[in-house]
């Protein structure tokens, strides 16, 4: 049972408790913030709402804020706090292994690369908290900062375009072939090379539909993915910050309202922690998308899984 803070009167479910609080000439959110006052750790200023859920969990506003507080923090203090948000965050959503960087950037958290300055190992940290590490940590780097993978392929070698494939990147130095696959857009005609691996691309509108009105489908391509042993990277052909306002593209469909960011990422994180054997990555642009399809198709990158989306933030890959 939920109670209403201003009437005491009883409900079963917070949507029966919603309604009711209209009676109270109140809005939700005017409800929780006046009720439930919460600020903002760094500015003192009230927390932003946006779901019941995410005022009475977060700290901050937005992710400058946090930056700022973690700052001026002790190194102790700084400890703490984001063990505690790893801790908590695992056992209220029931984690079973330690988030990538897309999780992490999609939530307001700090990112690997700060968590690897404070700990010095994230995964390491990970855990002593009890997740499972699927990914390992980012391979050793060259001189020019990279990671260090040849380029290495036979005469007979080339990659694999979906015939579904609506519209196929172009890839003008190396040869290509139209093939159904029964699973994502490309692949390498030698499955021992890349580690069984396909890339699924997206572009955003693309990304949208397929994790809102087209979930289930696309859960039944990534379960056909795992009964062939394959490993599946979704290519987005954006940038992750830009995708995380889609709303502001031009170019994006809003024919309905009702999908946001925060629906589609919360899709995102669900399904990277139910199907170990994937990864999104978000570049910038189709011409990028290109670069690191051969990347991921022609060196061995993927016979050691690491995280794809920290290696290019780093910009390793």
């Amino acid at each position: 049972m939920v109670e209403c803070n201003v009437c005491k009167k009883e409900f079963e479910k917070d949507k029966s408790l919603h309604l009711h609080i209209k009676a109270h000439k109140l809005s939700i959110g005017d409800y929780y913030q006046t009720q439930f006052p919460r600020y903002d750790l760094y500015s003192k200023e009230l927390i932003k709402f946006k779901n019941k859920e995410q005022y009475l969990s977060a700290d901050f506003n937005n992710k400058r804020n946090l930056k700022s507080w973690l700052k001026e923090a002790s190194m102790e203090k700084a400890r703490k706090y984001c063990k505690g948000l790893l801790t908590k965050r695992k056992r209220e959503k029931g984690l079973k292994y330690t988030p990538t960087e897309v999780e992490l950037r999609t939530l307001l958290v700090p990112p690997i690369s700060y968590y690897q300055i404070i700990f010095e190992d994230y995964y390491k940290l990970c855990e002593e908290i009890g997740l499972k590490n699927k990914l390992s940590s980012l391979p050793t780097q060259g001189p020019d900062g990279k990671i260090k993978f040849k380029e290495e392929f036979d005469e007979d070698h080339l990659i694999y375009i979906d015939s579904r494939e609506q519209n196929p990147l172009q890839i003008k130095d190396f040869p290509t072939e139209v093939k159904g696959l029964k699973f994502g857009d490309y692949c390498l005609n030698d499955k021992k090379k890349t580690g069984n691996c396909y890339i699924e691309r997206k572009s955003v509108p693309d990304l949208i539909g397929t994790l809102s009105s087209g979930l289930e489908r696309f859960k039944n391509e990534i379960k056909r993915a795992a009964e062939e042993d394959a490993y599946m990277v979704i290519l987005v052909e954006r940038k992750l910050e830009e995708c995380l306002a889609f709303k502001k593209l031009p170019y994006v469909y809003k024919k309905n309202t009702r999908v946001t960011p925060d629906f589609i990422f919360h899709n995102v994180r669900e399904l990277i922690q139910e199907f170990p054997h994937i990864q999104f990555l978000f570049v910038d642009g189709r011409v990028e998308c290109v670069r690191i399809v051969k990347k991921l198709l022609l060196t061995k990158i993927l016979k050691i899984k690491f995280d794809l989306q920290l290696a290019y933030d780093l910009k390793l890959l």
